[in-house]
């Protein structure tokens, strides 16, 4: 077999990606059917019997063309305006367009005597389908589809073989006309082999030497206009008459996965082969225009391949022509790149070339190369399908789908999650920590999310938008970067339910807890959190979760977490050497995670670092709750007036706090450091502290475990005297 490269295919421009498979399947069909290909090297490559002589004698004098044509259209040459092309066809002589002249023929019979109405339309379509001959339903196929709703169809071709009034089929026959000979016994003009080996072989001739030509929108640096050449304020449109037939060839791949889609919804860009929806994320020019019809058409993402296949492969892996996650078919780009993860793989797709269908140069869509995405195995994308963030995120979209009526932060956060989906899923980098790092972002910007829409109950009321709920406690294991960050919004939103007071998230957002079901709850008095700080919203939380637990009767402040924060990452708070805004990202985020399902944490066996303890945050954390620092000794007794000053802002605020709780803990029977003399005890131990009073009164509220406590209180405290 001969190894022929074609760098005159690549897969972008979209033109010459078709072009590419065009060559492919009329080189596997009509020439040798035992030819493989691959991309490599940024270039198709063709392993074939043919020589390089050969592939180009057999497209000049052997190849048939297949029958394009679009009686539905006005300009398919049927009605007047455009026939000279259908004409010469039909009344050619050259064997090689037999099935073409049969083919309008056929078509004659069936068209209408003039050019049908819209609502003529789908029932010449209907009967097109019905009439014509075995090898015309591929082309038929990859044009339209026929649902209950009417025909869909497929935004690589337009709208049924059209684009506005630029008609393809017409100008598939004009451009045949440039590369073949019509009346048999003629040869082929003149500068068609030239053409043909700038085509596969990029032996380009001058621009000029190209006919001057429409292209549409498969090659938008083709298209001519302002600017398109030195020295000119306007450029012709030219196109290689070769490449546009080798690229409508070429779509006919498309055929096999469209036919098996004729029940689908036709309103579901999906029901076509690697065609989803579009979000305007993963490019430099993405604006939320693009993500509307009339900004729009859909993305495409087409398939690249390193090892070679048959064609039959191919055309199984295009007959296909869907991505699916969790049973569900990718509706987006965002949920096709997810798909790319976990399912590209297995198929042997190396890469996929995404393209845009998106309006540009005015009034014009054109495909346009949105950049490569490549297929890495990522198991850890299964948790962004996760139903209750796939269900949530799905009503959020909706919500947001008019975008001139919704309220741009709303758009914001949605755009804020699809970027972070798109960019875990795209990442080049693998192994645990870009997953961490990836999935961590993910959560940050639905956290953000959340809190917005905690802003706006009116608008959630309207949209019917819940709060999010119900996400896996994989995601305490899966988005953990090791930041003390993480380990503090853990720890604070695993705070649960106690006696009356509820969890954590209802001192976050207006919510009230049923079980394990959270639902808005307007004009809750619970919430506190407001556009303030982070430390200030925390220590509001601290106190109206201290105000309640003393309603309810309970002694001190309920801290169950079954993630306790760790003494290491607290005293980053405390130091305020933490990232406050991702902290609070994550903890709106980690919120929506079922803590009812999350089991306590096991400390590790192994001794806890020696640490230097804040005396000033020690001695008042033994107060938030009751704790018993030794086995059957002393157990500390909480008072809420210990807090009262730090809440006050008050100069003196911190050496106020810790002399209240040095005299609480002496009247339960512990002495702190410095009150072992008794003419010492009970005087003002005169503490100084770098710590802002409100960072202090805010670091309450995170949870510790009894081994850390212990370890405060060792710290802080006097050990008990023995008795003689």
């Amino acid at each position: 077999m001969s190894v022929v490269e074609l760098p005159g295919c690549t897969p972008e421009p979209l033109m010459s990606y078709l072009k590419a498979l065009g060559v492919f399947r009329l080189i596997a069909d009509q020439a040798d059917s035992s030819a493989r290909g691959c991309w490599r090297g940024g270039r198709f490559v063709l392993e074939t019997t043919l020589s390089r002589d050969s592939l180009v004698k057999f497209f000049s004098e052997q190849f048939h063309p297949s029958p394009i044509l679009a009686p539905w259209n006005g300009g398919s040459g049927f009605y007047g305006g455009g026939s000279d092309p259908l004409n010469a066809i039909a009344h050619s002589t050259n064997s090689r367009l037999t099935l073409y002249r049969d083919t309008i023929a056929a078509v004659r019979q069936i068209a209408p005597a003039g050019k049908p109405k819209d609502e003529d339309k789908a029932s010449l379509l209907v009967r097109c389908r019905a009439a014509l001959s075995d090898e015309v339903v591929p082309w038929l196929d990859t044009c339209f589809v026929l649902g209950e709703e009417g025909p869909g169809y497929f935004p690589l071709l337009g709208t049924g073989g059209n684009d506005g009034r630029l008609d393809f089929t017409n100008n598939f026959m004009q451009r045949l006309a440039d590369v073949i000979a019509f009346t048999a016994g003629v040869p082929a003009p003149a500068a068609s082999k030239g053409w043909l080996a700038s085509a596969l072989f990029a032996n380009d001739p001058a621009l000029t030497a190209y006919e001057k030509a429409a292209v549409g929108q498969f090659n938008p640096g083709g298209i001519g206009g302002a600017n398109g050449v030195q020295g000119n304020f306007e450029a012709n449109s030219r196109v290689n008459p070769w490449d546009f037939v080798l690229m409508i060839e070429g779509a006919l791949l498309f055929a096999g996965s469209v036919a098996r889609r004729l029940g689908a919804t036709v309103g579901d860009r999906a029901v076509f082969p690697f065609t989803v929806n579009s979000v305007a994320v993963g490019y430099g020019s993405a604006t939320a225009s693009e993500e509307t019809t009339d900004g729009s058409r859909a993305e495409l993402w087409l398939p690249l391949w390193d090892e070679p296949a048959r064609f039959a492969e191919i055309r199984q892996l295009f007959g296909e022509g869907r991505a699916q996650v969790n049973r569900r078919q990718a509706k987006n780009s965002i949920e096709f790149a997810l798909a790319v993860n976990l399912l590209g793989v297995s198929r042997g797709v190396t890469e996929f070339s995404r393209y845009g269908f998106l309006k540009r140069n005015g009034l014009a869509f054109l495909a346009a190369p949105l950049g490569r995405v490549p297929v890495n195995p990522r198991p850890a994308a299964r948790l962004l399908e996760e139903a209750p963030l796939r269900d949530w995120l799905d009503r959020l979209r909706l919500a947001c789908r008019e975008k001139d009526k919704t309220p741009a932060r709303y758009q914001t956060a949605l755009r804020d999650i699809d970027r972070a989906i798109f960019e875990f899923a795209t990442r080049s980098e693998l192994g645990e920590l870009a997953d961490h790092r990836g999935l961590l972002d993910v959560l940050r910007a639905v956290g953000r999310a959340e809190h917005t829409l905690a802003g706006g109950l009116a608008f959630c009321k309207d949209k019917y938008l819940k709060p999010l709920q119900g996400l896996s406690v994989q995601w305490l294991e899966q988005a953990n970067d090791g930041s003390p960050e993480f380990a503090l919004a853990a720890s604070v939103a695993g705070i649960s339910e106690s006696k009356g007071v509820g969890p954590l998230r209802v001192f976050l957002e207006e919510v009230e807890a049923k079980g394990a079901y959270f639902n808005w709850s307007p004009g809750s008095t619970s919430s506190v959190w407001s556009k303030r700080s982070l430390t200030d919203n925390l220590a509001a939380v601290f106190r109206r979760r201290q105000m309640e637990a003393f309603r309810t009767g309970q002694s001190g402040l309920p801290l169950k977490s079954p993630r306790p924060a760790s003494l290491e990452s607290l005293f980053h708070f405390l130091a305020e050497h933490t990232d406050d805004e991702k902290l609070h990202d994550l903890l709106w985020g980690l919120s929506a995670i079922d803590w009812n399902t999350v089991e306590d944490f096991k400390l590790p066996a192994v001794p806890a670092p020696d640490l230097a303890i804040p005396f000033e945050f020690g001695v008042p954390r033994l107060l938030v709750s009751p704790f018993a620092t030794t086995d059957g000794g002393e157990t500390t007794t909480p008072d809420q007036d210990v807090f009262h000053a730090l809440a006050s802002g008050r100069g003196d605020a911190v050496s106020q706090c810790v002399d209240r709780a040095a005299k609480r803990l002496k009247s339960s029977g512990l002495l702190v450091n410095g009150y072992r003399n008794r003419y010492r005890a009970g005087a003002s131990l005169g503490v100084a502290s770098a710590i802002q009073p409100a960072r202090l009164l805010a670091a309450m509220l995170f949870p510790l475990s009894d081994r850390d406590l212990m370890r405060i209180a060792n710290a802080v405290l006097y050990p008990p005297e023995t008795q003689e």
